[in-house]
């Protein structure tokens, strides 16, 4: 094992698993028009234990222009923002990694998808069309 100048191990790549997405839920009939749902943007690690702070200093959202504050930055966990809404829109997710790993931020597109089975927009309930569970919510 080779360590140059700056401290950093050559000719070795390193891998951090993450996961990054969103879920929603129907808001149910009595919801407002302008907040059927209520969604939530996130980067997670796949370990529940794992502190990303090791690896990353900030998230930041950038959503659509139609929200107060459309860029949302965050410096420390939980990466994630809840909002609500009816639409579908593209986001954007840039992770910035701590300045030890000297390596550029990563940008990725997610799909903020409120009807993932193509549910119409103007169904009853929408949740019929709905294929989201949550571990230790079965």
């Amino acid at each position: 094992m080779t360590i140059n100048s700056s401290g950093r191990i050559e000719n070795t790549t390193t891998c951090l698993p993450i996961a990054y997405g969103s879920i929603a839920f129907y808001q149910g009939p009595e919801a407002d028009e302008q907040h059927t749902h209520k969604w939530t943007l996130y980067v997670r690690s796949p370990d529940q234990k794992f502190d990303l702070t090791k690896a990353i200093s900030k998230v930041v959202f950038q959503l659509h222009a139609s929200f107060p504050q459309p860029t949302r930055e965050l410096t420390e966990p939980p990466f994630e923002i809840t909002e609500t809404g009816w639409g579908e829109f593209e986001a954007q997710i840039r992770i910035f990694w701590n300045e030890s790993s000297d390596e550029r931020s990563t940008l990725v597109n997610h799909g903020i998808r409120l009807y993932p089975n193509r549910a119409p927009a103007t169904a009853l309930n929408p949740s019929q069309f709905m294929n989201t569970t949550v571990p230790g919510e079965l």
